[in-house]
Order: structure tokens, then sequence, then C-alpha cells
């Protein structure tokens, strides 16, 4: 209820010294305003250089091996340097949109981060790394599921 008091104060003070509120006003507005411009600008770069960071998952055994047989491929493609990297992944049946990670067991939920990589990339670098698949809670071979990275986190330098 304190709100109420300041507005009552503020009324009265607009009618008692309405030139000067109306610019001690303009001001709160004004840096206000310059405030909520910032955070958005930098909020939009932050998005950007996150987007320029990828990370491609594939299922390929023969280049990793059969215990882990998940390649990530972690790109460095903007103009800062990557300290931390992490994500998490999803896997649905050709045709169906219903993610088949079965986090039960794994001790993670669909929007946590269990995988990442430390590994300071520059601009234009990449890392190649396996891991181990999650299991899953379909029948489907794990070959033939659609392996997609999800709730990436990238940490800049």
């Amino acid at each position: 209820m304190i709100w109420a008091g300041v507005l009552v104060v503020v009324v009265v003070l607009l009618f008692v010294f309405p030139q000067q509120m109306g610019v001690l006003l303009a001001v709160i507005f004004a840096g206000i305003g310059i405030t909520v411009l910032i955070m958005f600008i930098d909020s939009y770069r932050t998005e950007k250089a996150e987007e320029s960071v990828s990370i491609v998952v594939s299922y390929v055994p023969a280049s990793c091996s059969e215990d882990f047989p998940l390649h990530y491929k972690i790109t460095n493609g903007g103009k800062k340097i990557v300290n931390k990297v992490e994500w998490n992944i999803t896997a649905t049946r050709e045709g169906y949109s219903n993610n088949v990670v079965n986090y039960i067991y794994s001790g993670y939920d669909e929007y946590d981060t269990p995988f990442s990589s430390d590994k300071i990339l520059k601009p234009g670098e990449f890392l190649s790394v396996c891991h181990m698949a999650p299991s899953t809670k379909t029948e489907t071979p794990p070959q033939n599921l659609i392996w997609k990275v999800s709730n990436k986190r990238i940490k800049f330098q």
C-alpha cells in the first residue's frame, strides 16, 4: 500500500509545483525509457551471439563408437570467444513430434542441460565430441530416430 501513499504525494506535489514536477517526471520517464532500450539492445545482441554458435547432433556409431554413438559438432560462427556450451537433446520418431528420450532414470528433465563442453572456441573454430545415447521410450532403434539439440546455452568471454 506504500505505492498509494507515494502516488498521493506525487499528485499533491504536481499541483503545488507543477513546473518542477513536470520536469522531474519527464526526467524519470526518460531514464526509464533509456534503461528499457539498453536492456532490449543487450538482449538482442546476446541472442544474436548465441544464434551464431551451432550444435549439430547425429547418430553415427561408425564415427564415434558403439558405446558413444552420438556425435556433436559445436561451431563458433560468431565474433566472440565461447567459454562454455551447455545443451540437451531430443529424439523423435519419423513423422511424430513427441520427444522419446527417457528422462526418468537420468535425473534430468527435458528442460535441463546435462551435456556441456568447456572447450574454449575462438571465432571460426569447431569441436567434435561423442557422447552416450540416452535411453528412449520407444522400440524404434536409435539410428532411426531424429536427434536434435535443445536448450542450448552459451557462455562467452
